[in-house]
């Protein structure tokens, strides 16, 4: 009896960790029809993110108080990957055919975990992708302080120009300053600031005088002044602490498995409980999933919103003419599926003391499993699918007997699962909801 409720423990383990995976697909498949196979990335990432964060500042410590440090890390770097991903590659194919964005998530799949397995150790590309954050961020902040209306239907881009132009400039000075001199130095500091306000200015100027005319250019001039100035300071800032921070790590190699943190509370000696033994891991991986599905519950059902992503899920085109935000929803339940993920990502690595760049791909294909067991579409037949699935890997392993049993069998019966239940029943054990639409 023992040995049965050992197993029991490790499946609702292993399910928890599908469960929370697999509610990312359900929430982005409900609102937008679309099976998102890089989602077991966004996953990956989350881990990494988490690892990243503690390398970054507590390595060596193993207090329980890092670990929400490391869980807000792991959901920046999932969250952020998510949403990019959405934006950049799937928003331009919403209406194109269904196969279009089915093979591009494959593909997104494949390059997040070449990137990850080339560039992890060689953290130089953060260069470029903090001057990218830099650049979209004096944007933005010289697109609030303009008064000339940048959202014009046949004048925007001539407007946003001048801004865009001094961005770009003031990047470029900091830039050639930067392959001079790349050690910190006050001189070369106040060079780059002053320069690329300089620059920056002229440019902006002269491209809201070119293309605006005199009176637009002169109301362009003192958003083109701070745009440049603000990307000279923030580019330094950028600098500082890559040198400071990210370039005086060590960086692991993820081209093999890399050692997970162990953090006081959540990992070390298991729980022992009549004849039964409970991994402090398991704990937090049952925890995280009952609070993550209370928290999303709430979300959908009580928050304005929630109901909007309720209201789309039904049916977007209504929900777009009753003045709800599509798109806005939609990256909300891309983020959403991804701060699940990341959690996820967490718990895989205190449960397995590793991770890998490949760890989201088996995962993802499992999650996806019990999505489709549950009912791909709600998530609480997601939640339910992966615990089942889950439970019957961990019970497939002890029972079976014979060739067709161990650990090595199950990957082989949790994908009989999905293959009967897409036979036998296609809409799950609790069925996705179904709406007629006029």
């Amino acid at each position: 009896m023992d040995q049965f409720f050992q197993q029991l423990v490790n499946g609702l383990t292993l399910g928890s960790l599908y469960a929370l995976i697999a509610v990312g697909y359900t929430v982005v498949y409900g609102i937008v029809q679309l099976i998102n196979f890089a989602h077991g990335e966004v996953f990956m990432i989350g881990a990494f993110g988490a690892l990243t964060t503690y390398l970054l500042f507590f390595n060596g410590h193993t207090s329980v108080w890092i670990l929400p440090f490391m869980i807000v890390g792991a959901m920046c770097a999932s969250v952020g990957t998510a949403v990019l991903m959405e934006r950049v590659a799937y928003r331009p194919l919403r209406h194109a055919p269904r196969l279009a964005p089915l093979i591009t998530a494959i593909g997104i799949s494949v390059f997040l975990q070449e990137f990850i397995r080339l560039f992890y150790e060689r953290p130089g590309w953060t260069v470029a992708a903090m001057a990218g954050i830099v650049l979209l961020v004096a944007y933005l902040i010289g697109a609030r302080i303009t008064k000339v209306p940048l959202d014009h239907p046949i004048t925007k881009w001539r407007d946003r120009a001048p801004l865009l132009a001094a961005t770009v400039f003031a990047l470029a000075v900091w830039a050639v300053l930067r392959l001079l001199e790349r050690d910190l130095s006050i001189v070369i500091t106040l060079a780059a600031i002053v320069g690329g306000l300089v620059v920056g200015t002229a440019a902006g100027w002269l491209f809201a005088r070119g293309l605006t005319g005199r009176e637009r250019a002169q109301a362009q001039l003192q958003p083109v002044v701070v745009v440049a100035a603000a990307t000279g300071v923030l580019l330094e800032i950028a600098w500082l602490i890559f040198k400071e921070i990210i370039g005086k790590v060590e960086w692991p190699t993820a081209k093999q498995r890399i050692p997970f943190p162990q953090i006081d509370v959540v990992t070390g000696s298991a729980l022992q409980v009549g004849g039964v033994t409970i991994q402090r891991s398991a704990i937090f991986t049952l925890v995280a999933l009952a609070i993550c599905t209370l928290v999303l519950w709430y979300f959908i059902n009580r928050t304005r919103l929630g109901r909007g992503m309720l209201a789309v899920s039904q049916d977007p085109d209504t929900a777009r003419l009753m003045g709800i935000n599509v798109d806005r929803i939609i990256v909300v339940a891309f983020a959403l599926g991804a701060v699940l993920a990341a959690v996820a990502g967490i718990s895989q690595g205190f449960q397995n003391n590793n991770i890998e760049f490949r760890m989201g791909f088996l995962a993802g294909l499992k999650a996806f499993t019990a999505a489709v067991l549950g009912g791909i579409g709600n998530i609480q037949g997601a939640v339910v699918g992966g615990l089942v699935l889950g439970v019957v890997e961990s019970m497939a392993t002890q029972y079976i007997p014979g060739q067709f049993g161990g650990g090595s069998w199950k990957d082989v019966w949790a994908f009989v699962i999905l293959i009967l239940v897409l036979v036998f029943r296609p809409q799950g054990l609790l069925g996705a909801r179904v709406v007629d639409r006029a």
